[in-house]
């Protein structure tokens, strides 16, 4: 499968020996958004504009509205009226980060897939990276380089997040919440809990701990975007829950099914547009 072969895009041979082209990669972004008029534009505008510079990629948008109150659904369609490779699912009421994640993936028609938030935080040149380098390997992670925009508590925690998940799982990776183009089959086979913000943790943890291979590329998030509810009690109680439903599944449950390790691929990413 070409999600398993590295450095596909210039034609060199994969990892298992064979070649393998981008073209022969299709994408889903899933972008869940609550009540985010405001973003939403920005944020599909920014992922046409990726898609657009990466003619080699197939690449749709599953937007799924989480119950918003304001125009968000109004203005997705609009949007879809102008570009076929845009949809709309809206979820009745507000049933939660994780559960929108999944109805995304489970609506994709792709060979990857890719999560991002609709608040815009993910700017455009790091949609490329991701998009230019969504054949490199199984799951393509991204690490944010500019931390300095966050709030010190928030630093402070997603350090100890990171060091408790790096020990507990011994997955030795810039960023566990990062996002990142997972191959569709395999996260639909995962069986996922999360219903808020840890779905990415959950997800990152239980393809790598199956051996999967795997790279990363570096990042930034927009600066200045507020309104983040991602730091509060609800998310840090399913934080710790999500925390040790993980370890029980890893460690106790299923030891054989997550027994391995991940395998990072050793290719050059590729920070350039195709010409």
């Amino acid at each position: 499968m070409a999600e398993n072969r590295a450095d596909a895009g210039s034609g060199d041979q994969g990892l298992d020996g064979t070649r393998a082209t981008p073209r022969s990669i299709s994408l889903t972004v899933g972008i869940p958004a609550l009540n985010e008029e405001q973003n939403i534009e920005s944020t599909l505008r920014s992922v046409l504009a990726a898609a657009e510079k990466t003619p080699s990629l197939r690449v749709e948008m599953v937007v799924v509205d989480d119950g918003s109150t304001d125009r968000t659904a109004d203005i997705v369609q609009d949007f879809a009226r102008h570009h076929g490779n845009i949809r709309l699912i809206r979820n009745p009421e507000n049933l939660g980060l994780g559960a929108s994640i999944r109805r995304a993936f489970e609506s994709a028609t792709t060979d990857k897939f890719l999560f991002i938030p609709g608040d815009n935080d993910i700017p455009l040149h790091t949609l490329e990276l991701l998009f230019r380098n969504a054949h490199v390997a199984e799951v393509v992670m991204c690490f944010f380089q500019n931390n300095e925009i966050r709030a010190r508590p928030r630093l402070v925690l997603s350090t100890i997040f990171g060091l408790i998940y790096t020990l507990c799982f011994e997955l030795y990776v810039q960023y566990i919440n990062g996002p990142a183009v997972y191959p569709l089959a395999k996260l639909r086979e995962l069986e996922l809990r999360s219903t808020r913000f840890s779905i990415v943790a959950e997800i990152n943890v239980k393809l790598l701990r199956q051996g999967v291979t795997f790279v990363e590329v570096p990042g930034t998030r927009q600066v200045g975007l507020a309104g983040s509810t991602s730091l509060g009690w609800r998310s840090l109680l399913e934080t710790i829950r999500v925390f040790l439903h993980l370890f029980y599944e890893v460690h106790v449950r299923h030891p054989d099914r997550y027994a391995k390790r991940p395998v990072r691929v050793p290719v050059e990413v590729s920070f350039h547009a195709a010409e």
